[in-house]
């Protein structure tokens, strides 16, 4: 077992590469999920069961990059809205797809009012707008791509764990990402600032929160 009942915030990362970060006390926990959906999921699932045995309700966040048309590279998201980013954006395959929405608390929304535009897809590939899979999709407009947040925000709604993400931009979906370990040089130790500015608003929360009763 790597959780202990002090534990009150789990970083989740696919690979530590993606952020230089040092977790500032014993409440904080980072772990390495793995790249892509499968092990992303495979590895909640671990984690979630160490959770329930513990019966703790820490707060999951997960940090890491994304590819984005809209923005540069560098750029820090937070997003809101998660969908799930292989292929099937229309027709039938729609009844069994889930829409999510938030930021800390997690809901499903329908489709009508799902913003493609402010939301992560997640998929099992690398998005290259060269692509006949990217010209299907790309009248979405979404915010970014990436390979684990929607998995991870689905299985943390479904359990009714807190969720957050912090997402920079690593590459803009036009092949350079085969630079991706070069580049994660460069931008792993802004996220890891901007990580820690967000835990310091939410300590800063709690003790606002805190102060009024």
């Amino acid at each position: 077992m790597i959780l202990h009942q002090d534990i009150e915030t789990i970083i989740l990362v696919a690979n530590k590469q993606e952020l230089s970060f040092k977790a500032p006390d014993k409440t904080t926990l980072v772990y390495e999920i793995g790249v892509g959906k499968v092990n992303a999921i495979v590895s909640l699932s671990t984690l979630y069961e160490e959770i329930k045995t513990l019966g703790i309700s820490p707060m999951l966040l997960n940090v890491g990059t994304v590819g984005s048309t809209r923005h540069p590279v560098g750029h820090v998201l937070y997003p809101e809205f998660y969908a799930q980013g292989d292929a099937y954006t229309d027709g039938f395959f729609l009844e069994n797809t889930q829409f999510i929405r938030g930021k800390g608390v997690l809901y499903s929304i329908p489709l009508d009012e799902f913003s493609y535009e402010e939301a992560l897809l997640t998929s099992d590939r690398f998005i290259n707008v060269t692509t006949a899979f990217y010209q299907d999709i790309k009248h979405l407009n979404p915010l970014a791509f990436d390979m684990e947040g929607y998995a991870l925000a689905s299985f943390c709604y479904q359990k009714n764990l807190r969720f957050h993400s912090i997402k920079i931009v690593s590459d803009n979906c036009d092949g350079t990402v085969k630079d991706w370990e070069s580049i994660l040089g460069e931008i792993s130790g802004r996220l890891g600032s901007i990580l820690d500015q967000f835990m310091r608003s939410l300590d800063q929360g709690k003790m606002a929160t805190s102060n009024v009763f």
